[in-house]
């Protein structure tokens, strides 16, 4: 079984990598592949709206999507994680999904994801609202839907906004790692 995980934080070694890291530990102890993109060291230009992924299935642009997407297809499992940044998704999740129009299942000329795939969001937030959360929730999902991957697994943690945060709560961790074991445990791996 391979994963692939997608980081929208722009820091590789923040709370949202660190909540990540120990949410994919039990997967690697169950030997399953994992490959981790972090979005804030990758070169993804912006969605340009030229149409072209429209007319012939494919982005015009050559960049690091081109990775990003090959093990998409390749992967089982898709987990995206991002801290939530005025309530939504990061700026550089948000140029990550505009850039998969040509797998949008919209696009009368997409490049279609293979079936069977398992999407899974999670979210991380400085504030106790939890609403917020949802709606990163709902963007990864949204997202998800049209590339017709289900969305079947969530985590969300509110209250979390420096490393001390994450010292001082190790319940946290804790509950990441239980989110890995229910992956594990729900998938059969």
């Amino acid at each position: 079984m391979k994963v692939v995980c997608i980081l929208g934080s722009p820091k590789s070694n923040g709370n949202t990598a660190t909540i990540l890291r120990k949410i994919t530990e039990t997967l690697e102890q169950n030997e399953i592949e994992i490959t981790r993109y972090n979005l804030g060291e990758m070169k993804i230009g912006y969605c340009t709206g030229c149409k072209s992924c429209e007319k012939n299935g494919k982005c015009v642009q050559n960049d690091d999507m081109n990775e990003i997407i090959a093990k998409i297809y390749e992967s089982d499992i898709i987990i995206m994680a991002s801290p939530s940044y005025w309530g939504d998704v990061t700026g550089q999740m948000k140029v990550f999904i505009d850039r998969c129009m040509p797998y949008c299942n919209v696009n009368p000329n997409r490049l279609p994801i293979p079936v069977g795939k398992t999407g899974v969001a999670v979210a991380v937030r400085a504030g106790q609202n939890k609403k917020e959360n949802k709606n990163l929730i709902a963007t990864i999902e949204h997202f998800l839907g049209h590339l017709d991957i289900p969305l079947k697994y969530q985590f969300t943690i509110e209250g979390i906004s420096t490393e001390q945060d994450l010292k001082n709560n190790p319940s946290v961790l804790e509950k990441a790692t239980d989110f890995g074991k229910e992956i594990v445990y729900a998938e059969k791996i």
